[in-house]
């Protein structure tokens, strides 16, 4: 994956950011951090990064220190191509696991369970 976005001048952290706005936009800074587990500062710099990049925008919020952000024009025709070849790239290499896919689904979701256990516990964070 890393070779895709560095492609599109991005390391994995700018990309995994990049994609929670672009799934959960329009968002805020606040609940990036939140969803990604990471310390607010960080998401700043981050987010500052992706609008150098023409990658997102951000708007006035509901008072002045909040802001708004969403991905721009640019950034989604980027956004799709990077989904397109990460898919491309897992499918190439799930082709020759013969597992059935239920099963693998099955374990995904066990593993993104323990990983949201691993992160509640650390952030104290209940959903």
């Amino acid at each position: 994956m890393d070779k895709i976005v560095n492609h599109y001048q991005l390391s994995s952290a700018q990309w995994f950011i990049f994609k929670t706005i672009a799934q959960t936009a329009p968002t805020t800074l606040v609940e990036v951090a939140k969803i990604r587990a990471i310390e607010k500062p960080t998401a700043t710099k981050i987010i500052h990064r992706l609008v150098e990049l023409n990658l997102i925008q951000t708007a006035e919020g509901k008072d002045k220190r909040e802001k708004i952000l969403s991905l721009t024009p640019h950034g989604n025709t980027i956004y799709e191509d990077i989904q397109q070849q990460v898919s491309s790239t897992q499918q190439k290499s799930l082709s020759n696991i013969n597992v059935p896919v239920e099963e693998l689904t099955e374990q995904l979701v066990s593993i993104t369970q323990y990983y949201k256990n691993r992160r509640d516990d650390r952030f104290g964070q209940t959903d």
